[in-house]
Formats: structure tokens, sequence, C-alpha cells
């Protein structure tokens, strides 16, 4: 019997020895994952390598907003009129970020590339691979991933975020196929962050989606954002209950007591007036002099615009010149077909097996420049279309809801309108792309990504559909 057994064993062996020797390698399990990086405006370079090299945005310099300024007042003076001023903030804004602009054609002005391109796994790279243990963002999500799949199974992409995301998805798709290879798998797993949402979006619009075994979508744009769309209209504003959002956000626990008082005497909400009415004159000034020339016409932008506000957006930015624009709305109109025909790719996707999550956090205060600025976010993006859809109560407010399975315990959120309302999850207090590394909100994502099936906010009691997140991005169930 033991020499049966011997034979038997050392069959085994050899078959297994032969299949390396005959070209076939023994698969692995572990699913490559990759993590699509999101919006980075210190990451891209100009002229990189030459030296001429710089970075996209222009150096801030103190000194020069000063004397900005008093050279603007002093035109206002003389010339006894408020353009001297405008006229030279424009002038200096768009010199920090004319690196950012694209021309006519929707072509890059400058020759811009990332600072670092990560062709091949993590496990290349030293600043991925040993990153801090206190990381966070997308570095976070990285180094959550090498713990879970191994640095050799982690790839992350890194890229102009700027370009026409159908140009992007080439070299995704190329990190795909590397990926799949080494390890000698027919699926991949895709975390996308942020602006990483329409990236993903983009790629699998062109290259399908049977190769993907999970796509995890981690406060992305794949709904579009307020915020563009919002610009790309000339609907800059500013509020005064936007305004003390943002400064209720900024400020910290020590400034609370002087906050109240701003709110309480009313001088906040006046001084927040006046900035309003501010902005409303700078405003046309401001699309004309800086937004237009250097993001109107980035391709990315625009499939950030929601569709049935597009036609506006369009009207807006290139009203009476669309001969000169042709190029430009040609790639437009491509990444808004790809977003009116989202829903229904991302239900043939899931359909055929693909596991789909949705993250999106709330309760911070986003940015005050836009009509719909008061709305709950990350800090960032709006939580709403973050979120796929839900439906969601201004900052400080609550909605007239029931209770019910998808409904807050806050009332802020009713996630009974997102697109899979049983694969949408909502943590409250956490910042955009909350992800550090060994804290529990890089273990619910993990958790998403690892689920044999496809997982639901029912599937684990410690991550149900909203929680909330303390200051180490640990998470709790929200009551």
């Amino acid at each position: 019997m033991k020499k049966v057994i011997s034979v038997i064993l050392a069959i085994v062996i050899a078959c297994t020895m032969s299949a390396s020797v005959y070209g076939t390698t023994v698969k692995d399990e572990r699913t490559p994952t990759i993590v699509v990086s999101g919006m980075d405006f210190t990451g891209l370079r100009i002229d990189l390598g030459k030296e001429t090299e710089r970075n996209l945005l222009g150096e801030i310099n103190a000194g020069e907003i000063i004397l900005t300024i008093a050279t603007g007042l002093v035109k206002t003076m003389l010339m006894m009129d408020a353009e001297g001023f405008t006229s030279s903030l424009f002038t200096y804004a768009s010199k920090i970020l004319e690196g950012y602009s694209f021309d006519e054609n929707g072509e890059s002005v400058y020759d811009v590339s990332p600072h670092n391109e990560y062709p091949l796994a993590v496990e290349n790279y030293d600043n991925l691979a040993k990153a801090d243990d206190d990381s966070s963002a997308e570095k976070g999500v990285v180094k959550s991933c090498i713990e879970a799949f191994g640095a050799d199974r982690t790839y992350f992409y890194y890229y102009d975020w700027r370009l026409d995301p159908f140009d992007n998805a080439d070299d995704l798709n190329e990190l795909a196929q590397t990926a799949m290879k080494d390890a000698n798998a027919d699926k991949i797993n895709i975390i996308c962050c942020s602006m990483g949402g329409v990236e993903t979006l983009a790629y699998m619009t062109k290259y399908g989606t049977s190769q993907i075994n999970s796509c995890t979508f981690l406060c992305s744009t794949v709904y579009g954002a307020y915020v563009v769309s919002d610009v790309l209209q000339g609907k800059i504003k500013l509020t005064p209950n936007s305004a003390m959002n943002f400064l209720s956000s900024l400020a910290g626990k020590d400034s609370e007591i002087v906050l109240g008082v701003l709110k309480y005497t009313g001088i906040g909400y006046l001084v927040g007036s006046l900035a309003g009415l501010l902005v409303d004159n700078l405003k046309e000034g401001a699309f004309n002099e800086v937004l237009k020339p250097n993001f109107a016409t980035m391709p990315v932008l625009w499939a950030l615009v929601l569709p049935d506000e597009y036609k506006a957006a369009k009207d807006y930015c290139f009203g009476g010149e669309e001969e000169k624009y042709a190029k430009v709305i040609e790639k437009a109109e491509r990444l808004q077909e790809m977003m009116k025909n989202r829903n229904a790719m991302l239900d043939e996707a899931v359909k055929n097996g693909m596991k789909i999550s949705f993250v999106s956090n709330y309760n911070k205060a986003l940015a005050p420049v836009y009509e719909r600025s008061e709305t709950q976010g990350d800090g960032v993006l709006e939580t709403a279309l973050m979120a796929g859809g839900a439906t969601v109560a201004n900052l400080g407010k609550t909605l007239d809801v029931k209770e019910g399975k998808y409904v807050s315990a806050d009332k802020v959120i009713d996630a009974s309108t997102c697109l899979y309302p049983e694969y949408t999850w909502f943590v409250k207090d956490a910042p955009h792309i909350a992800c550090r590394y060994d804290s529990t909100y890089s273990d619910f994502i993990i958790f998403l990504v690892t689920s044999e099936n496809q997982p639901t906010i029912d599937t684990n009691s410690l991550y149900p559909q909203f929680m909330y997140a303390d200051e180490g991005q640990n998470v709790y169930a929200l009551k």
C-alpha cells in the first residue's frame, strides 16, 4: 500500500514539475487588483526629464499675490474703476493655472506627463510597496491591497487625468492585460477612486466588462459632478449658508465658539452675503479670463456634466463658436453618450456576473462656489452622485421621509433612488477616498473586493449600509 501511495505522489510531483517545463503554470487564485487613481493637481509635470521641467500648477508666491493685489488697487484708484483690481487678479490666476490648459481642439497646450507611471505590479516600486503605514487616499488603498492580494498582484493606474478618458482607456487596458498575464488569470478587480470613476467607465465602454471580476466605485465620479456641471453653465454662486458650512468644516473644534458667535449675531451671514455679491460681480470675468481658457476645453470635464444639462453647458461655453471648438465638442458628445449609456452597460455587466459596489461619504462641506454646493459631500464631491443617484438632504438639513430600510438613521439619505440600493454604502464624517491603511474603512473596502458573491448591505453586520467614521477612519454602524 505504501508503494502505491509513493507512486501516486511521485506522479503528482512529476506532473507539477512538467507543467512548468512545458510552459504551463499553476493558476494563482489571487485575482489581480488595479487601483485607478483620482485627480491629482500636483502629480503632473511639464517637459518631464528636460531642463525646462516644472509642475503644471504654477508656483504660488505670497509676495507675488500681495504685489498683484497692490497693483490692482493702485490701478483701481487711478482709474476709479474696479476693473483694474479684477483684471490683475484674473491675470495672476491664469498664470498659476495655464499649465492645465487645452486648445480649441481639446489638445494639451503643454507637453504634460505624470511624474510617475506604474506599468508593472507595485512590488517593483518602493514608493508604493513601502508606503507609510498611515497612508490614506489612493496610497492607503494600494497598501491595503498589497496586504490582501500581495504586491505582485496589486497594480496602480496613475495617469494624466485631464485627457479624454477614451484615450486613457487604452493604457488602462494595457495594464489590465499585463496584470492578467502576470497572474495567469482571466479576470481583474478594479477599485476606481474619485476621477477614476469616469476613466473606468470609458475602459468598460471601449473594452467591455467580461474581464472584470469586481468593480468598486470609491467616492467616484461615476455619475458626474454637480460642481463641474454648474460651473460650465456659469452657475457660479456663493451663498451665506455654503460659506458658513465651508468655514465650519475648516475651523475645527478650537474655533467652534467663534463660529457660534458669528452665526448667532448674524455677522457670518452678513459677510457671506457681501462675499456672494462680490462673486456675482466677478464670475463673468472669472469664467471668460480664467475658467474657459484653462478648463472649458479640458476633455475629461465634459464627462462630468450631467447629461440633461449638457446642452446648456455647451451653449454657455461655446455658443456662437461651435465651429471653432468643433473637435472639443465632438469629444464632449462622445463622453456624454457614454454617460447616457452608463446604467444600461452596468446593468448588463452585473447580469453577466460582475460584482459592483458604490461607496459614498457625507457630512463634509463642499467648496462654496457653485449653486448646488449646499448639498452633502465629502469635501470634494457630492454624495448623491457618488452613490449613483441617492436622495440627499442639504448639509445641516434632513429629509421629510419615514423610516425605512434605505433611509439613514439621521434621515439625511434615502438610498432607495440609487441605481443599486442593495450595493451602495454611505460613511458619515469620512473624508474623500478615506482608506487609511490599517483602518476598518480599508478593511471594509477589501471586504467588498474579496466577497465571493455579490456583496450586499446585509452580507456583513460589520458593514451595514449606513456607517460613520472616527478620526482614524475606523467605521461603525450609524445609529
